[in-house]
């Protein structure tokens, strides 16, 4: 299936997750998000975002069995570096409550992620990695032998672009593709270590905010060392197509899970959809941000208790309602 999205190119997330096998037994599990603006910058809270890599988060997990014995956070690019403007607030403040996941089995870590990670308590993009690590997890293949060269089992991306259509309304464009490794000697070539590559690509348009589904397509395929010239697409449209008309909004992932409940890679990707939709909403269109430059215009504001930085009493709303006096 090829992807034809057009108009301009306004936001790129980009997941992934990497799981090896460990010589002294377990895996280990690694988990990457990327969020690239691509159009000029955004005020909100205290600072002037431009483009560019605006959030890098890392999570790395030690798992045995179905329990995570290690969880750490790396978070190489955050949206709010602590400074006077946020009283000495950071992004990273909550880092520590990743911890809480230690000890717990992956599907019951899954259940605890919002409480933990969530809310006035969390980070958005942490908790969003972290369910895209547990899901990854949870659906793995116990028994599928790891790459001789780096132990790999399974590397899985999803890539999630945005741009702002002709009609004003806002095209996606999502891939996910899940890499399975087998044993080869060192020195054979690359090619030698797949054992299958997956695809789901999804093409969708979107109306108003927050968002429906206006119209929605997509085609996955499974390649193998033996059918890798000539793996055809299997349409998607009888599965996909109920969703049109669907919200986004609140709501909107219960009704995904329900709907792709048979299809798991496809399920999880797609709810991966609204929390990125709301990177690509800070540069879509620009008319807002035309408002947002006006004298006394607050900027871009997130929602209440949506994490931890704009939690409510935090620095950030304090300062909002400072300068609304």
């Amino acid at each position: 299936m090829h992807l034809e999205l057009g108009g301009h190119p306004i936001h790129t997330r980009a997941l992934s997750v990497t799981l090896a096998r460990r010589p002294q037994g377990g895996l280990t599990a690694s988990a990457e998000l990327v969020d690239l603006r691509k159009r000029g910058f955004t005020p909100v809270g205290s600072e002037l975002q431009g483009a560019g890599i605006i959030h890098q988060m890392g999570l790395d997990a030690l798992v045995e069995g179905r329990v995570l014995r290690r969880v750490a956070v790396r978070q190489p690019v955050v949206a709010f570096e602590a400074s006077a403007a946020t009283g000495g607030e950071s992004c990273r403040d909550v880092a520590a409550g990743v911890a809480e996941l230690a000890g717990l089995e992956v599907e019951t870590a899954a259940g605890r992620l919002r409480p933990s990670m969530g809310g006035a308590a969390g980070c958005s993009h942490l908790l969003v990695l972290a369910q895209f690590l547990l899901a990854t997890l949870a659906g793995r293949d116990d028994d599928a032998a790891s790459d001789a060269v780096h132990g790999r089992v399974l590397r899985r991306d999803l890539i999630i672009d945005g741009s702002e259509r002709a009609d004003g309304r806002l095209g996606i464009a999502l891939q996910l593709g899940d890499l399975v490794s087998r044993p080869a000697p060192a020195d054979e070539p690359p090619a030698a270590r797949l054992t299958a590559h997956a695809e789901w690509r999804v093409v969708l348009v979107l109306d108003g905010w927050p968002a429906t589904i206006a119209a929605i397509e997509g085609a996955t395929r499974r390649r193998t060392p033996h059918t890798f010239a000539d793996a055809a697409w299997e349409n998607l449209d009888q599965v996909l197509t109920p969703l049109t008309g669907a919200s986004l909004g609140r709501g909107g992932a219960q009704a995904l899970a329900q709907a792709l409940g048979g299809h798991p890679p496809l399920r999880d990707a797609l709810l991966q959809l609204a929390p990125a939709l709301i990177q690509c909403r800070a540069s879509f269109p620009d008319k807002w941000l035309n408002a947002a430059m006006r004298p006394g215009h607050d900027g871009l504001i997130g929602m209440a208790d949506s994490c931890y930085m704009w939690r409510r009493g935090g620095a950030l709303e304090q300062m909002r309602v400072s300068r609304s006096k």
